[in-house]
């Protein structure tokens, strides 16, 4: 005894209407009318077809290949004959195409049942078709014929496109409120901001470098020291022109003796006189290179040539090390002298007029900004150690009784001129926008 006579069919029926409203997808839908409709009336096999013919699932397998020579053997001689019945009906080998019936004992039990699934409207959905080695009695037509009014809704219910409701009454009111002030506030006028690294830097510093070409002996300032004017700085390895000073202070003194013995000659000899005229320049000679020397040693010893903090990463590390004549070593800063140095990038310049408005976000001190009017911006882009082309950017601090220190970095906010909210939340994709498509 199969399973359907086991069961009430009413049962089987309500359950199998149940389990129809329970499914989520039309994949899962599919699986059902295919395989659990089984539980109704017995079958071998069975087929959905689609609106247009074409085979969607057959049972017992979980995906059709489409490609199979089964498959296109449906296509061929089961989907025309499904396509122009619009009843439930049995069908045999004999109803199909005379060049595909032999081929249908080797693919499908002799007895076929058609069951097409319309809409309320008489809207073709697809078709069932069921095969088994029986013929189908009334009974197992009629309450199929009742299940495919439950699937027709199902799957008319999954297939369906979501419709957008109409806005109607105070919801669409509502709606529409709140689309004309998210339009509006697109539309507020806001200033064009940009950030860009900041520091603090002197202004004017003034830059020591090397006065002679030699070797660094000794360092005598400290980073951040205040110096007065005149303090020395940094002294340079003199050992060799000291050297020097002092072997032409004696060949200069044996000149001036031997000058002394010609003079004292050329009275009685007159061949004297020549040699006497000679020597004469040999002392001029050497009495330049002293003062040269002289001038090179005191030029050795570097001082302050104004008052500041030292501005200079190592000391230590310059000494010792050969340097080249004008190389900076340090600079010279007044504390009350400073500004903001920033960094524009290239993606980011706007048009920033003299005496925009800049604010400066201090990493030491992020809740208290500087505020500070643009004072310059450079023309060319130079490349920074990060690798990116920037505009360096100089701004004037607006309080001057509130100064930061000298080297403190942060973030600089710039403020260029009014545009919309919209533009100014899509100005970097609409760049990027046009340098892609080249618009």
């Amino acid at each position: 005894m199969d399973r359907a006579s086991q069961a009430d069919p009413l049962v089987v029926l309500i359950d199998l209407e149940k389990r129809v409203r329970s499914v989520l997808t039309l994949d899962e839908l599919y699986f059902v009318f295919v395989n659990e409709t089984h539980g109704l009336v017995p079958y071998r096999q069975a087929i959905l077809f689609g609106r247009d013919g074409a085979p969607l699932t057959v049972s017992g397998v979980a995906d059709l290949e489409h490609g199979s020579p089964f498959a296109h053997w449906l296509k061929k001689f089961i989907s025309p004959f499904v396509r122009e019945v619009d009843h439930a009906c049995q069908i045999t080998s004999e109803d199909v195409d005379p060049s595909g019936a032999p081929d249908w004992a080797s693919w499908l039990p002799t007895y076929g049942l058609l069951q097409p699934l319309t809409s309320p409207a008489g809207d073709r959905l697809g078709s069932l078709f069921l095969v088994g080695d029986r013929i189908w009695n009334e009974d197992e037509q009629s309450m199929l014929d009742v299940l495919a009014g439950a699937y027709s809704h199902a799957w008319m219910a999954l297939g369906r496109p979501h419709k957008r409701r109409a806005w109607h009454g105070t919801k669409g009111v509502v709606k529409a409120l709140v689309l004309t002030v998210a339009l509006g506030v697109l539309a507020l006028p806001v200033p064009l901001t940009v950030l860009a690294p900041a520091e603090i830097i002197a202004v004017s510093p003034a830059i020591i470098r090397i006065p002679v070409e030699g070797v660094i002996e000794t360092v005598l300032v400290e980073p951040n020291q205040e110096v007065a004017t005149g303090d020395m700085l940094f002294r340079m390895d003199a050992a060799s022109e000291r050297n020097e000073f002092a072997v032409a202070q004696k060949i200069h003194g044996s000149l001036k003796a031997q000058h002394a013995q010609l003079s004292r000659r050329a009275l009685s000899d007159p061949r004297s006189k020549r040699h006497l005229a000679e020597t004469v320049g040999r002392i001029k000679e050497q009495e330049t290179r002293i003062r040269y020397l002289e001038q090179l040693i005191k030029r050795m010893d570097v001082f302050a040539p104004t008052r500041g903090s030292v501005i200079i990463d190592d000391p230590s590390s310059w000494e010792g090390r050969p340097v080249g004549l004008g190389e900076k070593i340090m600079s010279l800063a007044d504390q009350k002298m400073v500004e903001v140095e920033a960094w524009l990038s290239v993606e980011d310049a706007i048009d920033l007029p003299l005496g925009s408005p800049v604010r400066i976000y201090l990493n030491s001190d992020p809740l208290t900004p500087v505020d500070a009017v643009l004072r310059t911006f450079s023309y060319e882009a130079q490349p920074r150690p990060s690798g990116v082309y920037a505009h360096r950017i100089r701004g004037e601090i607006l309080d001057k009784g509130r100064l930061p220190r000298l080297g403190l970095r942060g973030t600089a906010r710039l403020e260029g001129e009014t545009v919309w909210l919209a533009y100014w939340m899509f100005r970097r994709p609409i760049a990027a926008l046009r340098q892609f498509v080249g618009i």
